[in-house]
């Protein structure tokens, strides 16, 4: 794949930019390619974006619900976190300086 870079002018067809994680179209009779100096842009053949595309749309509606499951126990861990560990040291700590009952 031939490397490009911002304000190229460019064949018609679909770029792809890695650092910006973003497609761009650009139409019949070519085009300037956007973006500040030294984004870099690689030309996707038309045969990939027509396979990729649905592949990457169905991986995005099958997993979808799972991303949201995982941010929602993260968020939970990460307020529940402080306050079980708090709880846990008090309790130890209780536990340490409590009076032996052995005799």
């Amino acid at each position: 794949m031939i490397r490009y870079h911002a304000n190229d002018w460019v064949r018609p067809g679909f770029y792809w930019s890695p650092s910006r994680w973003e497609i761009v179209t650009i139409p019949r009779g070519g085009g300037q390619l956007t973006g500040e100096e030294g984004v870099r842009y690689l030309r996707l053949p038309l045969v990939l974006v027509m396979i990729l595309g649905p592949m990457i749309g169905a991986l995005y509606v099958v997993f979808l619900p799972f991303i949201g499951f995982v941010l929602v126990l993260s968020f939970t861990a990460k307020k529940c976190f402080p306050v079980i560990r708090k709880a846990v040291v008090k309790f130890l700590t209780m536990m340490a300086t409590a009076p032996d009952e052995k005799g």
